[in-house]
C-alpha cells in the first residue's frame, strides 16, 4: 500500500480518489480495520483487568440508569457514554467479564479507522489520510487502549467524528452541515471533558478559515454549550475532590516526555532497540511532516490543488485551508489544556487524556512518511505491528496478571485467607477472588501470600518484588512452598499454632477472609 500511495502523482494524490484510486482506498481501509478487528479483538479478554478497569466494573454493575449517574459521579472522572453504552452491552450479552467490559473500547478503535480516513480526508488530501488510518490501526498506543475498558478508545472515534463534521463544515456551511458538526462535538464532549479543548480548537479554526460564517459558528457553539449544561453537575461533583490528583503530583515535564515516546511506540515497549526505532522514525517524520503542512498553509491562494472534492455542490476545500485548519487543531488542542497545566489552573494532562491527538500527529507526520517510495510508511506499520503483538502476547509488559495468580490460589485452597501484597491493586484482588477484604484481625493456621510483581525504575518487564512485609510473614509462619505464576510470587503459608493477621499492620497489602467465612 506504501508504495502504491507514493507512486501517485502529487496533484492527483492531493485530490479526492477517482476510478482505479477508489478501489485502491476501498481495499487498503478494508486491511487496515481487519488488521485492527485482528489486533483487538483477538486479545480482548487475553489480560487481567486493572485498577481503573474495577471502577468500571462497579460503576456498569448499577441497576438502574439513575444509580448509574451517581456512581459515575462519585468515582469516576470522565462523563457518562463510555459508561451507559459498556452497561447496555453488558446487560445485551449477560456478562460483566474483561472481554464484555472492553467490547466497547476494542469496537470504538476499529471503527476509527475508516472513520479517520473520512474525516482527515479533507485536510491532508486520500493519501495522507490513508496513511493515517493505517497507521491507526496498528499502532502500540491505541492497541493497549482498545483492550482498556476505559473511555479513552470511544474518546478517539468520537473525537474523530467531530473532526470529520468539522472538516465537512469548513467545505460549505449550510444548516445540515453545521447541525451535523454540533451533534458530533456533544458526543465527544460526552465521552471526555479533554474533548472540549478539540472542539474549542475547531470553533477557532472556523472563526478563522471562514470569518463569514461568524454566526452560524457561534450559533452551533452555543447548541453544543446547551447540550452538555446537563453534565455541569457531573464535573462540579467530579472536579471537588482529589481523585485525579496522581496526575498533578507527576512533573509535567516527565508527562510530556511520557507523551511523546507513547505516541510513537506505545507503553511498555519490550525493547529499548524497539522503542529508539519507533522514536526516531516517528518524530523524524512529524518535524517534516508538520514543516510541508505548514508550507502548505502558507501557500498562495493558487497555488496548491484542492485536497478533496465535494459531493454536495459546495467548492471543494483548497489544500492550503486543509492544511492550516489542521495545523490549527493540532496546535489549539494541545497548548491550552498544557498552558492550563502549567499554570496550575486545570492540570489534568496526561497521555490518555490527550489521546484524541494522536490521529492529527499521525495526519501531520503522513507527507513525510510517503516519501522514498513509502519505505518510512512501511518501516512504522511493521515496526507498529511488531511491538502490538509482543506486548500482546508476553505478561511481562502487559497488566499483572492476577487472575492466573487466584486461579492458582483457588485451584489448592480457595477455603484460606489471602493476603495480596500490592500497592494499588487490592480492589483487584478482590474482584478476582470475589469476597471483601477483612476489616477486622483474624487468626489461621494457614494462608496464602500473593505478592504482585512489579517494574522498577527503568525496566520494561514485569518482575517478581521482595517487599519488607513478605520477609516478616515468612518469619511469621515456619512453614512456606512458593510458586511463580507469570511473575507472581504466590505462596502456601502454614503455622504450627494460628498467627494473628490485622488488616492495619499490613502496610501495602490487602487481607482478605477465607471463603468459607463470608
Amino acid at each position: 500500500m506504501a508504495r502504491t500511495l507514493a507512486h501517485s502523482p502529487p496533484q492527483l494524490a492531493a485530490r479526492a480518489p477517482v476510478g482505479g484510486d477508489r478501489r485502491l482506498v476501498a481495499t487498503a481501509l478494508a486491511l487496515a480495520t481487519t488488521a485492527a478487528a485482528a489486533l483487538h479483538l483477538s486479545f480482548l479478554g487475553h489480560q487481567s483487568l486493572w485498577f481503573d478497569e474495577t471502577y468500571t466494573v462497579h460503576v456498569v454493575r448499577a441497576g438502574s440508569l439513575g444509580e448509574l449517574w451517581d456512581r459515575i459521579g462519585a468515582i469516576e472522572s470522565t462523563p457518562p457514554l463510555f459508561y451507559l453504552l459498556t452497561w447496555l452491552w453488558t446487560r445485551l450479552v449477560g456478562s460483566d467479564g474483561a472481554a464484555a467490559l472492553r467490547t466497547v473500547s476494542a469496537l470504538a478503535l476499529i471503527a476509527a479507522v475508516p472513520v479517520a480516513y473520512c474525516a482527515l480526508r479533507r485536510l491532508v488530501g486520500w493519501r495522507g489520510a490513508l496513511t493515517a488510518a493505517a497507521l491507526l490501526a496498528v499502532s502500540p498506543l491505541l492497541a493497549w487502549y482498545a483492550l482498556d475498558a476505559r473511555a479513552y478508545g470511544l474518546l478517539v472515534l468520537t473525537a474523530l467524528s467531530s473532526v470529520w463534521a468539522f472538516g465537512v463544515v469548513l467545505e460549505g456551511a449550510t444548516p445540515r452541515r453545521v447541525a451535523l458538526w454540533a451533534l458530533a462535538a456533544t458526543a465527544a464532549i460526552w465521552t471526555h471533558w479533554f474533548a472540549g479543548f478539540l472542539v474549542l480548537a475547531e470553533v477557532a479554526a472556523l472563526l478563522w478559515l471562514r470569518p463569514r460564517t461568524w454566526r452560524e459558528t457561534l450559533l452551533a457553539a452555543g447548541a453544543v454549550l446547551l447540550a452538555v449544561l446537563p453534565l455541569i453537575p457531573l464535573l462540579r461533583e467530579q472536579t471537588g475532590d482529589d481523585r485525579a490528583a496522581f496526575i498533578a503530583g507527576s512533573g509535567l515535564a516527565d508527562r510530556i516526555e511520557q507523551l511523546v515516546r507513547q505516541f510513537a511506540a506505545g507503553p511498555d515497549v519490550p525493547r529499548t532497540w524497539l522503542e529508539a526505532a519507533t522514536l526516531v522514525l516517528a518524530l523524524a517524520a512529524l518535524a517534516a511532516g508538520a514543516l510541508l503542512t505548514v508550507r502548505r498553509g502558507l501557500a498562495a491562494p493558487g497555488d496548491a490543488p484542492p485536497s478533496a472534492a465535494s459531493s454536495s455542490g459546495t467548492d471543494p476545500l483548497p489544500q492550503r485551508d486543509g492544511a492550516r485548519a489542521l495545523l490549527a487543531l493540532a496546535a489549539v488542542a494541545l497548548l491550552v489544556p498544557l498552558v492550563l497545566a502549567a499554570l496550575g489552573l486545570y492540570d489534568r494532562f496526561n497521555v490518555r487524556n490527550v489521546l484524541f491527538l494522536w490521529p492529527l500527529a499521525a495526519a501531520l507526520a503522513a507527507p513525510a512518511l510517503l516519501r522514498l517510495r513509502g519505505a518510512p510508511l512501511a518501516a512504522l506499520l511493521a515496526l507498529g505491528v511488531a511491538t502490538s503483538l509482543w506486548v500482546q502476547t508476553d505478561w511481562r509488559y502487559g497488566n499483572a496478571d492476577w487472575r492466573s495468580a487466584i486461579e492458582r490460589v483457588g485451584a489448592r485452597a480457595p477455603e484460606r485467607p489471602v493476603i495480596a501484597v500490592t500497592p494499588h491493586a487490592a480492589p483487584v484482588a478482590a474482584l478476582y477472588l470475589d469476597r471483601p477484604p477483612a476489616t477486622a484481625p483474624l487468626a489461621t493456621r494457614h494462608a496464602w501470600l500473593v505478592v504482585e510483581p512489579a517494574r522498577g525504575p527503568g525496566e520494561r518487564a514485569l518482575q517478581p518484588t521482595d517487599p519488607p512485609l513478605v520477609a516478616r510473614l515468612l518469619a511469621a509462619f515456619a512453614g512456606h512452598r512458593e510458586t511463580r505464576v507469570h511473575g507472581f510470587r504466590v505462596i502456601e503459608l502454614t503455622a504450627p499454632t494460628p498467627v494473628a493477621l490485622d488488616p492495619a499492620q499490613l502496610p501495602g497489602a490487602g487481607l482478605f477472609p477465607a471463603a468459607r467465612a463470608r
